[in-house]
């Protein structure tokens, strides 16, 4: 009778255990997930147009530099551009034969970061010279899981994130492309990412992903964060969506999109935001979502 008592009282504890385990994976994937029963909405906004004055093609990326408050825009051959906030043309330069598809701004120290698709390679520049000082490998693999796979879509966005308690005074995010959401295919995913700025004056480093994110969309285009929400915003070319994402995965809102072949965002101080696209031109919109 005892030992029956025993057996008992473990089948009913593993149960709830099982149980417990069950409830908190569910709440685990829901966190993950886009919102689901809520279609997303149009982004609230007010157009002001394509502010491009120079025939510029195949765009691929850009950000906001808030001490020179201008715009630096990448494009697919290795182009870079420097516009101002109106659209003119302040400055262009092939740098090398490679595909840019995204840029972002260390608003610290003023530095350039380009990501390069295919070699999974960040980029180090100057932006008064255009210079490239330094070269940053990202490492493919996460805790033994290789995350990037070679030779697929690759990286296509990047956005800095400061933070003021970290070491290297914050860290990058960069988004893997992909065509698909199945099981066992290259991932849709945003990941976390640290290079020794400041530790290392090397050349060449290496990077290395901290954390990732899945995302349940599809072609991640572009990269930016919204420091009034502090959110990263996550651009799907495809799906013409724009996700705000929590830096702990949490996705908060979804928004449709203006224009087409969205390929690079960023917000400014102003509360302006600028859509680069593939087929050329960069949009400007006066951002209207709830402060």
């Amino acid at each position: 009778m005892k030992y029956k008592l025993i057996l008992f009282i473990v089948v009913i504890f593993v149960s709830l255990l099982l149980a417990y385990l069950h409830t908190q994976t569910e709440r685990l994937v829901a966190k993950y997930q886009p919102l689901t029963g809520a279609p997303p909405v149009e982004l609230p906004h007010k157009m002001v147009g394509n502010i491009c004055q120079t025939e510029l093609d195949e765009l691929s990326g850009l950000t906001y530099h808030p001490q020179r408050n201008t715009l630096f825009v990448v494009a697919d051959e290795g182009s870079l551009y420097e516009l101002h906030t109106d659209g003119r043309l302040a400055r262009s330069e092939q740098l090398k034969q490679a595909d840019f598809e995204g840029v972002t701004v260390n608003p610290q120290t003023g530095l350039l970061y380009a990501v390069i698709e295919g070699a999974d390679d960040i980029v180090e520049l100057t932006p008064e010279t255009f210079q490239i000082n330094r070269t940053f490998d990202v490492n493919r693999n996460f805790e033994g899981q290789q995350l990037l796979k070679k030779g697929g879509m690759g990286l296509e966005g990047i956005v800095f994130i400061p933070n003021p308690f970290h070491p290297e005074g914050g860290t990058f995010w960069v988004g893997n492309q992909s065509f698909t959401l199945k099981p066992n295919q290259e991932p849709s995913i945003i990941c976390e990412v640290v290079l020794p700025l400041m530790s290392s004056k090397a050349r060449k480093a290496e990077g290395r992903i901290i954390r990732f994110f899945p995302m349940n969309v599809i072609d991640i285009s572009g990269l930016a964060y919204d420091a009034w929400r502090d959110s990263i915003i996550v651009m799907s070319d495809t799906a013409n969506l724009l996700l705000e994402v929590k830096p702990n995965g949490q996705i908060t809102h979804q928004y449709l999109l203006p224009g087409n072949d969205q390929e690079g965002i960023v917000l400014d101080q102003k509360g302006f935001m600028y859509i680069a696209q593939e087929i050329g031109g960069v949009i400007k919109i006066d951002d209207r979502r709830v402060r």
